[in-house]
């Protein structure tokens, strides 16, 4: 029983790949129970209040990103692979044009939203910095994804502050998604970036947004939960956090289970996962339905991740 349990934990931490107010340090025990059966289930996966959108959606997300868009599989898993995530209570869908070339989208609106459209909030993301190149791009991709409008639209990847400026100009891409949203081809809007910087800093500043995605974890190297956390609490600003495992790098001295417990704890409404298969899904929605750890559980993984950026080089933007 006990190999069984430890294979069934391997494969978990193995398989999960997650696309945040901010947790006082307070002491907290050495460790972790491997095994706590006293962990509550809820019945169904718990949706959450995405900001200002007033829309409930599932805290657990669909991400359809590269590990998305790099599993082989055939048209019948794949759309296998989608009933089953609906099935078990998943309704955010996550993807961007850029992802796998047009791939991701390619594959969403042949498997999901011709039979879940009305079931889903659904989010696609724009690499475009100009105006002509948002309007361009939006209507590819509501082409591509077989509808006529997205529940949020996403500057995607705003990093350094030539994005920001290029989208702010005269002819840049902000006009272009507050035009759509004023026609309701996009319900809300958004931008994600991956270090709270200057950059990020200005996004927030000067775009009127309704939610926003980032990195949030337990290293907390990007500044994202202490920075970024409470200012978009305070404006109302839905939070959806990527990268909860670090592309995986961070598992290890934690699990990926205790992870994303750790993302679920902080009040974020949700965590993004990448959807590579069928073991994410049946993991992420377990965790998912358990009751939240406490604080004292919360910095205990923080403290068993004894992250050090000058050891463990995370794979995506730091700055």
């Amino acid at each position: 029983m006990k190999k069984s349990l430890s294979r069934r934990k391997f494969i978990q931490a193995a398989a999960l790949t997650t696309t945040g107010a901010m947790l006082p340090l307070v002491p907290g025990p050495a460790s972790l129970p491997e095994n706590d059966k006293s962990r509550k289930l809820s019945a169904e996966l718990p949706k959450r209040r995405l900001g200002r959108t007033n829309r409930m959606v599932s805290c657990i997300g669909f991400g359809a990103g590269s590990r998305y868009c790099g599993w082989v599989a055939s048209d019948e898993i794949l759309q296998k692979q989608i009933d089953h995530a609906i099935n078990l209570g998943i309704t955010y869908f996550d993807t961007a044009r850029a992802y796998g070339d047009g791939l991701s989208e390619e594959r969403y609106g042949k498997f999901l939203t011709p039979k879940y459209r009305d079931r889903i909030f659904l989010n696609s993301k724009s690499m475009e910095r100009s105006y002509d190149g948002v309007m361009k791009g939006i209507e590819i991709t509501l082409r591509t994804l077989k509808t006529d409008h997205l529940d949020l639209y996403t500057m995607h990847s705003i990093d350094m502050m030539e994005d920001v400026d290029k989208l702010l100009s005269p002819d840049g891409g902000y006009k272009a998604f507050l035009k759509l949203k004023s026609e309701g081809v996009v319900k809300n809007i958004g931008f994600s970036f991956h270090k709270w910087n200057d950059a990020s800093r200005k996004c927030f500043d000067n775009f009127d947004v309704d939610a926003v995605l980032c990195p949030i974890n337990a290293s907390k190297s990007n500044g994202n939960e202490e920075g970024f956390l409470p200012l978009a609490l305070k404006r109302d600003i839905g939070v959806i956090a990527i990268k909860l495992m670090g592309q995986n790098v961070l598992i290890g001295n934690v699990t990926g289970d205790d992870l994303l417990r750790f993302g679920l704890s902080l009040p974020i409404s949700v965590a993004n996962v990448g959807m590579d298969g069928f073991a994410p899904l049946e993991s992420c929605v377990e965790v998912g339905r358990e009751s939240l750890i406490t604080k004292q559980e919360a910095e205990s993984i923080v403290k068993k991740l004894n992250f050090d950026p000058k050891v463990t080089r995370l794979p995506y933007y730091t700055g």
